[in-house]
Parts: C-alpha cells; sequence; structure tokens
C-alpha cells in the first residue's frame, strides 16, 4: 500500500470502536466518505477508475466493490455497471433522511398527532426570531410563498395547495436562519406529506378541509404581516393558535403505521 493509500485508511479509522477492528472496505468506504462530506467531492464527480482506487488503497477488487456497495447503501454515490462503470458521487439529501424517518416512526408506532406536535414545538421560535428584527428579504420571501399557496386555493388544486403549504412552512423555517431547525422542519413536512397523501376525507371532511384553506390563506398573511410590523408575541401567539387549528383538523390518535398501511 503506497502512503496517500496508508494515510486515507488511517483517517478512516479515526473515531472507530475500539473493540473491532473495521474492515478494509469499511477504511476505504470511511474514507471516501469524509471527502464527500469535507467538500473534497461535489455532486457529480466521478470517482477515479476502479484500477487506480485499488492501487492507491492498495486493496483488492472485490474490498473496493464492497466498500461501493456501502456508500450505494447511504446513497451517497451511483455505481453504473458495464462497459463504462464509474462511481458518482451523489451528495446527502434530506429526503433519504425523510424516508428512513418515516421507517422509524411506523416502526416506532408513533400516532400522528405526535408529528403535528413536533412542528408545534418548533416554528413558534422561528417565528418570535424573524419577528424579532424583521428582514426585508424573509418577508418578501414569505410573501412570495403565500402568493403561490392562494393561487392553488383559487384555482382550487388541492394536491398542489397541500405541497405549497408543506413548502411554506419549510421556507419560514429557512429564513429563520437556523439551518438544523430548517432540516428537522423539512424531514418532517415530508413525513407529513406522506400521510396526507393517504389521507382520505369524507364529503363533511372535505368540506370543511376546502373552508380551512381560505382561513389558512388569511392566518398566513396575518404572520407575515405580525412579523414584518416587529410583533414578536403576537406572531408566536398566532402561529401557535394557526398550528393547533391544523393540528386538530390532521391530527389523529391512529399511528403512523396504521395509516400509511392502508
Amino acid at each position: 500500500m503506497n502512503d496517500m493509500g496508508k494515510a486515507d485508511l488511517a483517517e478512516g479509522a479515526e473515531g472507530g470502536s475500539a473493540f473491532r477492528v473495521p474492515k478494509t472496505a469499511e477504511l476505504v468506504a470511511n474514507s471516501i466518505r469524509r471527502r464527500i462530506i469535507q467538500g473534497e467531492l461535489s455532486e457529480g464527480d466521478t470517482l477515479p477508475p476502479e484500477a487506480q482506487l485499488m492501487e492507491q488503497f492498495g486493496i483488492s477488487r472485490p474490498s473496493l466493490r464492497e466498500a461501493f456497495r456501502i456508500l450505494e447503501a447511504e446513497r451517497l454515490i451511483t455505481v453504473k455497471r458495464g462497459s463504462r462503470s464509474g462511481a458518482r458521487v451523489s451528495l446527502p439529501k434530506v429526503e433519504s433522511v425523510s424516508r428512513y424517518a418515516s421507517y422509524y416512526l411506523q416502526a416506532s408506532g408513533v400516532n400522528v398527532s405526535d408529528i403535528y406536535e413536533a412542528r408545534l414545538a418548533l416554528e413558534p421560535h422561528v417565528v418570535r426570531t424573524l419577528a424579532a428584527k424583521p428582514s426585508a428579504d424573509a418577508v418578501a420571501r414569505l410573501r412570495e410563498e403565500s402568493a403561490r399557496l392562494a393561487g392553488f386555493y383559487e384555482s382550487d388544486q388541492e394536491r398542489e395547495y397541500m405541497m405549497a403549504s408543506a413548502r411554506f412552512h419549510s421556507v419560514l423555517m429557512e429564513v429563520g436562519g437556523n439551518a438544523t431547525l430548517h432540516f428537522l422542519t423539512r424531514v418532517l413536512e415530508d413525513v407529513i406529506m406522506l400521510y396526507q397523501k393517504h389521507f382520505i376525507p369524507t364529503a363533511a371532511e372535505e368540506a370543511e378541509r376546502k373552508a380551512g384553506r381560505a382561513k389558512g390563506v388569511k392566518s398566513i398573511n396575518k404572520l407575515i404581516d405580525l412579523i414584518e410590523a416587529g410583533d414578536a408575541d403576537g406572531a408566536v401567539k398566532h402561529w401557535k393558535l394557526h398550528l393547533t387549528n391544523t393540528n386538530k383538523v390532521w391530527g389523529t390518535d391512529r399511528t403512523l403505521r396504521e395509516v400509511l398501511a392502508n
């Protein structure tokens, strides 16, 4: 093994278990993963040919391909097999996390109402932050999303309205400036959208939801007005009520597993 390969594998072993020696394939996967996460490799970049990687790391083809399988399972690379084989970098995506989060919540028997309650715990904090120091750019982004939502309501496009509503919650957290909270909200919204697509309302429930969409657009516009005015307490109080009412419409004590099994 050459010096570069030894250095890569040594770095890949850092932070590993003290009671188990990682397999060669795991060390190679760790090294490539580190390069992706640290930005040394970008979306769509092609990894060097197998022969070059085998020489760099001083490993066999089976070990390299096992490393590729590890990274493929993590959705960090895609491998094209055949005469023009190669591996391309695929940066981590929220959708992959959301999919696994949905599996975890289903397997854990979590109630749908629990998921909506989590959103209620996150968004008011960001609303207060935005209203405490209103930004013209943030307000403009929110008004743009609100207009999009209103357009789908007025044209009675239910599916598009739901997607735009989820997007508004995501944008609200994005302009709030906390990247971690934005990430958590995107995961929650993806799971919520998955649930809502399986929600089959009765005629009475559909009528109630249609009326609720009109109120929802007005409520969102009021929130933006309060944020722009710098009324932090008013904005938080209003948004908590908005989310509570939304939870009453969509929330249920049924588990996510039960809903998605239908």
